[in-house]
């Protein structure tokens, strides 16, 4: 059995690059004999087998400077924590792997109906849902604490969406024009659980129950009007509808039409009974 191998001779037997070897080395993972009487430098089976290990770790998640921490000098209390968090990262992994699906599943439902849809209300009952807040008025909000919260939020997507806020007081005023709104992201509170969010100061838990659904159809590029909201809004007249809390619009699908970009928004609106 070879015992020894060169940079060219373990680079083809593992089936990768001298490159990535060099960088392997350069980590600390794996660390070739120099002989001293020429210089040429050779590997082990020893790194033939920390390599492959190396790569397993990287397959479970792991960075390649956690790998190098695994396989170095760490102490067994340091293994346990770099383990349990990696373990922690794929069990959230998954979570989002299985709320990806279930998205992706209701757009393929929801595509072939949505002119259908289009103008219609209805009821539906909604799970609690959280609400981060992101902007006033659409100017963002930039301070440390939180940029920070949107950044972990927004990489819970499709888990977390993108939806503006209409205030219920708003909703009482029917008017024309642009509507004011907040942009802000949102996330069903079992989802949000499972992703490991926190339910800070900043975020609001939005009650579930009931809500009035609609879907509208947007393909101009001005700003949001009432009249985009008047399928809503004639209906909570029509219905008598005086007791309702804030409304929130989220885009459902895209499509296009020669040069037009017709954008399909969700819209719920929470009613009490």
């Amino acid at each position: 059995m070879k015992q020894k191998y060169t940079i060219s001779e373990m680079a083809e037997l593992l089936g990768v690059t001298t490159h990535m070897l060099r960088h392997y080395e350069k980590m600390g993972i794996i660390r070739p004999e120099v002989n001293p009487e020429n210089g040429y430098r050779f590997y082990s089976v020893i790194d033939t087998r920390r390599f492959n290990l190396s790569r397993e770790f990287l397959a479970c998640g792991l960075s390649l400077e956690q790998c190098a921490q695994l396989m170095g000098e760490m102490d067994d209390q340091g293994t346990e924590a770099l383990l349990k968090d990696a373990i922690a990262q794929q069990q959230r992994q998954i979570e989002k792997s299985r709320i990806a699906i279930r998205f992706m599943g209701n757009v393929l439902r929801e595509y072939p109906r949505l002119e259908e849809l289009v103008g219609r209300v209805w009821v539906e009952n909604l799970p609690v849902m959280w609400r981060l807040n992101v902007s006033e008025k659409e100017k963002a909000v930039l301070t440390p604490e939180a940029l920070a919260q949107r950044e972990q939020w927004l990489s819970c997507l499709p888990a977390v969406y993108w939806t503006s806020r209409i205030r219920k007081d708003t909703l009482r005023c029917f008017g024309s024009g642009p509507i004011d709104y907040e942009y802000g992201l949102m996330c069903y509170e079992n989802d949000a659980i499972a992703l490991r969010l926190k339910l800070t100061r900043d975020v609001e838990r939005i009650p579930g129950g009931d809500y009035l659904v609609t879907i509208h159809e947007k393909s101009d590029r001005g700003a949001f009007t009432w009249e985009n909201l008047s399928a809503l809004t004639d209906y909570i007249q029509r219905e008598h509808i005086s007791v309702h809390g804030d409304a929130f619009s989220h885009i459902l699908a895209s499509r296009r039409a020669g040069d037009t970009m017709r954008n399909y928004h969700r819209v719920f609106m929470k009613i009490f009974s």
